[in-house]
C-alpha cells in the first residue's frame, strides 16, 4: 500500500472518531449555548414556548441529530469505498 493509501485510511479513521464523539456529545452543544444565552430551557405552557426562545433549543437538538446522522453515513460510505 502506498503512502497516499495509508493517509486516506488514517484520515477516514480520524473522521470516524470525530463523528463518534460528535454523535455522543453533540447534543450538549445547543444546551450549552442555551444556558450561556439565558434561553429558557423548560416549558410551562404552549404560548410561552411560542413567544419565548425555547423552540430554538429544540430545533437545534434536531439539527445536531441530523448532522450526526449525516456524519455517520459519510463515514460508512467512505469506509465502503476503501474496502478492496
Amino acid at each position: 500500500m502506498t503512502n497516499e493509501g495509508k493517509e486516506v485510511i488514517q484520515e477516514t479513521a480520524l473522521l470516524e472518531r470525530a463523528s463518534t464523539l460528535f454523535d455522543r456529545f453533540g447534543d450538549y452543544v445547543p444546551l450549552t449555548i442555551a444556558f450561556l444565552n439565558h434561553w429558557p430551557t423548560e416549558i410551562k405552557f404552549y404560548p410561552e414556548f411560542v413567544v419565548g426562545n425555547a423552540w430554538k433549543v429544540f430545533l437545534s437538538f434536531g439539527l445536531y441529530q441530523l448532522a450526526a446522522f449525516a456524519l455517520r453515513r459519510a463515514v460508512k460510505f467512505a469506509k465502503s469505498d476503501l474496502v478492496p
